[in-house]
C-alpha cells in the first residue's frame, strides 16, 4: 500500500497542526479567582473546570492526529543534513527522543547530542567557564570583544567547532576534541558517542527558569544567540510563551507534537 496520504489526510494534517497550539495553550488557561461562600460562584467555578477540562481532551485529540501526521509533514525537510542536539538539564528526555526522531523522519543525520549540565548555567562557574573558552579556541576563530557574556563566548566557542556552513569549514577533528573533552572534565556538558559536524542545531531546554534561574536563563539566550552566529539553530523549550531572540527561532511547547513539528521545520 501507498504511504503517500490522500489529499483530505494531507488538509486534516495542516489543520490539525494549526489547531493544535491553541487548543494545548487553551487547556492551561487558568480559572479566574472566585469567591467559595457563594452558591453562584461554585457554579462557576464548576463549569470553569469543565471547560478546562474539555479544552484538555482537545488538546489530547490534536496531538493524537499529529502523532499520525509528524512524520508526513516533516518528510524531505532535511535530507542529508547532519544535525546536533543540544539539550539543557531540564529537557525532559522523552522530548528529546522526540525531536530526534521526527528529525530522522524528515531526513537528517545524527551528528551527535550534547548535555549542558546545571554547572553550565550556574552563575559561580561562570568565570571558569570563561577562563576554559578562551584556552580552548581554535586556531582562526574569535571571541566577541563587545559581548564578554560567558553564555555568548561559550556559544561562540561550541559553533566554532560543532557547525559548518557555506562559508566556513568546521574545526578540525582533534580542536573538537579539545574543546568536548575539556568541557566534559571541567562538568559543564555530558557527551558520549561520536559527535561530528553538523548544519543545524535544535536546543531543547525544559521550563522556563528550571536552570539556573534568571541568570541562568539569560546565559541560555546569549548562548543560543552566539551559536546561530555559526548557523543554523533552533531554541525549543517547554514555555507556553517563551521569551524570542533576535536571530534565533524560538519554539515553544516543545513536548508537545505541535512544538516539536515546530522545532523540526524550524530547523529546516
Amino acid at each position: 500500500m501507498s504511504n503517500t496520504p490522500g489529499k483530505g489526510g494531507l488538509i486534516a494534517a495542516g489543520l490539525g497542526w494549526g489547531l493544535a497550539l491553541g487548543v494545548v495553550l487553551g487547556a492551561l488557561v487558568l480559572a479566574p479567582a472566585i469567591p467559595r461562600d457563594s452558591a453562584a460562584a461554585s457554579g462557576a467555578a464548576g463549569a470553569a473546570n469543565e471547560q478546562a477540562a474539555e479544552a484538555e481532551l482537545r488538546a489530547g485529540a490534536a496531538n493524537e492526529l499529529l502523532a499520525q501526521e509528524s512524520a508526513t509533514i516533516v518528510r524531505g525537510k532535511l535530507t542529508d543534513v547532519p544535525v546536533t542536539i543540544i539539550r539543557t538539564e531540564a529537557a525532559s528526555d522523552d522530548d528529546v527522543e522526540s525531536v530526534r526522531w521526527l528529525l530522522n523522519a524528515a531526513g537528517a543525520s545524527d551528528s551527535g547530542t550534547l548535555t549542558l549540565t546545571e554547572r553550565f548555567t550556574d552563575q559561580n562557574s561562570a568565570d571558569e567557564l570563561s577562563t576554559i573558552v578562551a584556552n580552548t579556541l581554535p586556531a582562526g576563530a574569535q571571541l566577541s570583544v563587545d559581548n564578554r557574556a560567558p553564555g555568548t563566548h561559550a556559544g561562540e566557542l561550541l559553533g566554532a567547532v560543532l557547525v559548518e556552513n557555506s562559508t566556513e569549514a568546521a574545526a578540525q577533528a582533534s580542536d573538537r576534541q579539545l574543546v568536548l573533552e575539556t568541557l566534559q572534565q571541567a562538568g559543564f556538558i555530558q557527551y558520549s558517542g561520536s559527535v561530528v559536524p553538523a548544519r543545524a542545531v535544535v536546543i531543547v531546554h525544559g521550563q522556563p527558569e528550571t536552570a539556573g534561574g534568571a541568570f541562568g536563563e539569560s546565559m541560555l539566550g546569549d548562548f543560543a544567540k552566539a551559536l546561530a552566529g555559526s548557523g543554523t539553530t533552533v531554541f525549543a523549550t517547554q514555555a507556553n510563551e517563551p521569551t524570542q531572540l533576535d536571530g534565533v527561532p524560538v519554539v515553544g511547547v516543545v513536548d508537545t507534537e505541535a512544538g516539536r513539528i515546530a522545532a523540526v521545520l524550524a530547523a529546516a
